[in-house]
């Protein structure tokens, strides 16, 4: 630098870089630091920096990147941080705000910690409720049922009939075991791409629902299934235990009935 040496910061930093050739743009592409605080250090405008320790690191990068003399560039900080910072030190300011910094910093993650545990115990809460109520619903000793739930339905006296000699229905909540039901269709889906279905069981409504791949269905009738497919060629079928495969080609739309209708003519 030449013997007239500036008295502040800002313009012994300015001149340096301006005499080797960089642009404020430059020196941030080169640094990381932002244009507007390169600026607002030449300017001798330190009011925008809330640590003096970020300011004097910046001034120390700066020197360096311009080849400046990083001593008197931070000696001409310490004359130039006085006056903005009320006449304080600039290592006292530095050191009780990267105290309050490190304070806060260290509340933040005991808050973080005590949400992530919390959300475990909270996850694991969950899986135990549904584990032991997986485990009471398929226990044939331990049954659920509401306190007056058996009182609607008739006790059935010995023999198993009622007074009149007619069939009463037997609570399951006495005999801890659901009535059979024999189903004369019972069809199940393996889904392989995408598709859409339409069923109708038992001469019922008729339930549509879109199917993806990896999907497992079953569907149950006592007497009558109609189905009808979207994507044949993305389903394979199981007809009471005896595999169909796939009913048809990819994309192409068929319905099917099950028990199967006979042809005129045809075996029965």
């Amino acid at each position: 630098m030449d013997s007239e040496t500036p008295e502040r910061v800002g313009e012994y930093l300015k001149a340096s870089r301006e005499s080797i050739g960089l642009t404020v743009d430059e020196v941030s592409l080169i640094t990381k630091i932002r244009a507007q605080y390169i600026e607002a250090i030449e300017n001798g405008d330190f009011s925008i920096f809330s640590s003096p320790h970020l300011l004097k690191g910046y001034v120390k990068l700066l020197a360096k990147t311009v080849k400046a003399d990083e001593a008197k560039a931070v000696a001409l900080l310490e004359t130039d941080a006085g006056e903005n910072f009320k006449g304080k030190h600039i290592e006292d300011i530095v050191g009780k705000k990267f105290k309050e910094e490190i304070r806060k910093s260290e509340e933040f993650k005991k808050r973080i910690i005590v949400i992530v545990v919390a959300g475990i115990l909270v996850i694991i809460l969950s899986y135990a409720t549904i584990k032991v109520y997986e485990y009471i619903k398929t226990s044939p000793g331990i049954h659920i049922a509401m306190p007056f739930k058996s009182l609607s339905k008739k006790l059935v006296p010995e023999g198993g009939s009622s007074a009149k000699g007619k069939p009463v229905e037997i609570p399951e909540t006495i005999t801890g075991h659901k009535p059979e039901v024999n189903y004369a269709v019972v069809l199940k889906g393996n889904v392989v791409k995408r598709t859409w279905v339409a069923v109708k069981i038992d001469g019922g409504n008729t339930a549509t629902s879109m199917l993806y791949a990896g999907d497992k269905e079953a569907w149950k009738a006592k007497k009558r299934l109609r189905i009808k497919i979207g994507n044949a060629g993305g389903i394979i079928l199981d007809y009471n235990g005896k595999a169909l495969g796939k009913p048809g080609g990819e994309k192409q739309v068929v319905t099917l009935t099950f028990p199967p209708k006979h042809k005129a003519g045809g075996n029965k």
